[in-house]
């Protein structure tokens, strides 16, 4: 069964609206919010556009997102309409417009309640955290940005974390990603044995914690799904201490000669649920969620950033300054031979003086 009439992507700054145009392109629900008019025009004619006003970019200060909600009322008053049940928000970690504005949209949307006390609506983070390469500022700026998603993960969703370490092709990234949450919320396999049905998806989903996905052809052997799936696909490495949520294996065939659920159990761990279906066509879909987040990954970013930051102090107190050649020295002393040297400043306000 398909989830696709219930699903809304939202992209926020440039990364996320690049994302959610990738869908929206597979014929999905989409909004685009961005502060940047340049940024805006690349998506081309779509709908759901909003431009924040008076904030053209944040500039790398995550902290003008909570100026930029309240002087655009209009954008807030659409998120508060949103009539669908799923929704995927999605933004850089490395950016301030998507990884400031994220945490409070994330917070408005799963406001209301059910009858049981669970958000009304399932709202699934999709942060894009920043290659290992990139400027100290934008690891900063994800290192902060995982200790607001931490502070909300019981209110959140599924969380996927995409990895732009993993290529320096982010087109490739996001189409992967696309083409495979794509498949997980559209399949409609069937088989004797067993079936993977909408309401298995809508707990896959409601889950908080990090998930993974993986869609794999015939051609590749349960090494190379696992490996995939835990460290070297799209997705943060996931924290290795066999904790895991829900386990999700629909089968290419009609039996389990691709992988086996105990496959991916002795890689993950022990599940609270198994969900399994058969007959995916060509391809194994796996989905693993309920996953700590990837701390170890993220403390690497911080650790990075951190070694960069001291070896850039370093450097600075290390440059060599300017000192008086031996015959300026001997003016000096003519001109004032007990006092001590004048800042600039002073020599500015005495001048001033005159």
């Amino acid at each position: 069964m398909s989830l696709k009439n219930d699903v809304l992507f939202l992209g926020l700054g440039n990364c996320g609206c690049k994302q959610a145009k990738v869908f929206y392109e597979m014929g999905y629900k989409a909004m685009f919010a961005n502060g940047s008019e340049q940024d805006l025009k690349i998506l081309g004619d779509v709908p759901n556009i909003f431009r924040l006003k008076n904030f053209d970019g944040f500039g790398g200060h995550r902290e003008r997102a909570l100026d930029c909600l309240a002087e655009n009322a209009e954008f807030v008053a659409a998120l508060q309409s949103v009539k669908e049940k799923i929704i995927f928000v999605l933004h850089s970690t490395a950016g301030s417009t998507g990884s400031g504005t994220a945490p409070y949209i994330e917070e408005l949307l799963t406001e209301a309640k059910d009858e049981e006390g669970r958000s009304e609506k399932i709202v699934c983070p999709v942060p894009t955290l920043p290659a290992f390469n990139e400027p100290i500022g934008k690891k900063q700026s994800a290192y902060k940005a995982m200790m607001d998603i931490q502070e909300m993960k019981e209110m959140l969703g599924a969380t996927f974390f995409i990895n732009n370490n993993s290529t320096k092709d982010y087109d490739r990234i996001n189409g992967n990603f696309a083409k495979i949450l794509d498949s997980f919320l559209t399949n409609d396999s069937y088989g004797k044995l067993n079936n993977f049905d909408e309401s298995e998806k809508i707990e896959m989903l409601r889950q908080s914690g990090a998930t993974v996905l993986g869609l794999f052809g015939k051609e590749h052997d349960r090494t190379f799904m696992l490996e995939r799936l835990t460290k070297n696909g799209i997705f943060a490495p996931i924290e290795i201490n066999k904790i895991c949520g829900d386990i999700t294996v629909v089968h290419s065939g009609s039996d389990s000669s691709d992988i086996t659920v105990e496959d991916v159990i002795t890689e993950f761990g022990k599940p609270f649920n198994i969900f399994e279906g058969y007959n995916n066509g060509n391809s194994t879909l796996i989905c693993v969620n309920g996953l700590d987040y990837p701390v170890t990954h993220i403390k690497q970013l911080g650790e990075l950033a951190q070694q960069a930051f001291n070896e850039r102090n370093r450097n600075r107190k290390s440059a060599e300054k300017l000192s008086d050649l031996d015959f300026m020295k001997d003016e000096t002393q003519k001109v004032i031979p007990e006092k001590k040297a004048s800042t600039k400043l002073d020599m500015l306000r005495m001048r001033m003086k005159k």
